[in-house]
């Protein structure tokens, strides 16, 4: 009787060890690789608690977005220009083959130093052979969407996702690159001289208009004077602006407004 009382816990405890050793749980961003004998299995597990044949071991796979970089990646332009940058190339793995990638490839860490990175060497040399030194500084974000199209035409057979790539700024040699910036430089110059002229051009139409419509007003006035009398007018304008005194001294000339004319 005592016997069996003690070998009760022990059943116990091996039943709880058999249980644990057959759960596995895999974290978030992963998918499980399960391995029976050695033999990986095409269907992934997904993240959360998992009960699996006691036999069967299970790695835990990242399919997060990580970052590999390019550095210093060198091409040509289509000008015959070098051109050279770092390029980090943001990717992931599909989940849905991560067995695949796994079992073909390895670790993800041998996959981005066998793969990825130079993949993206080879992608950036395709598209700057493309384009025009001056083209890749003017056009950087159509370049770098061409960088991604390339990258991922040559990754999507191994099952990675690339969602983009980050490039700061294109370097070229010390003396094109100057030679460049003052080109861009003049450009923008001229559209600004071109927009002042247009500036100028309106102004000048304004001030020709006005100066045609004052000369319209004046012709209309002079005319109007002439047919209502010009003598009579300008005296009427005059005593408007006389202020009443007659002058001090008098030479003999004619004095304003005072007609000593009689009529017989």
């Amino acid at each position: 009787m005592n016997m069996k009382l003690s070998a009760l816990p022990i059943g116990i405890a091996a039943a709880f060890i058999l249980v644990f050793s057959c759960m596995h749980i895999v974290p978030a961003g992963h998918r499980g690789v399960v391995k029976i004998f050695g033999d990986v299995q095409d269907q992934p597990l997904p993240e959360g608690l998992h009960f699996l044949n006691p036999f069967a071991r299970v790695v835990d796979f990242n399919v997060r977005f990580q970052s590999a970089t390019a550095t210093r990646a060198e091409g040509g332009t289509s000008d015959l220009q070098e051109v050279f940058e770092d390029i980090t190339a943001n990717y992931a793995y599909d989940p849905a083959h991560a067995p695949y990638v796994y079992n073909n490839f390895g670790d993800d860490a041998d996959i981005e130093t066998k793969f990825i990175v130079p993949a993206l060497y080879e992608s950036f040399k395709a598209v700057t052979s493309q384009y025009t030194a001056e083209q890749l500084v003017t056009q950087r974000a159509k370049v770098s969407q061409d960088i991604v199209q390339k990258l991922q035409s040559k990754l999507s057979k191994y099952h990675i996702i690339v969602s983009d790539i980050n490039v700061q700024n294109f370097h070229f040699d010390t003396q094109f690159a100057a030679a460049v910036r003052q080109k861009v430089v003049a450009g923008q110059n001229r559209l600004t001289a071109e927009q002042q002229l247009e500036t100028a051009k309106i102004t000048a139409q304004q001030k020709i208009v006005e100066a045609e419509g004052q000369a319209k007003a004046i012709a209309i006035q002079a005319e109007a004077i002439q047919q209502q009398g010009g003598h009579e007018y300008v005296a009427l304008e005059a005593v408007k602006k006389w202020d009443g005194h007659l002058p001090q001294q008098w030479s003999g000339a004619a004095i304003p407004f005072v007609n000593f004319t009689t009529q017989k």
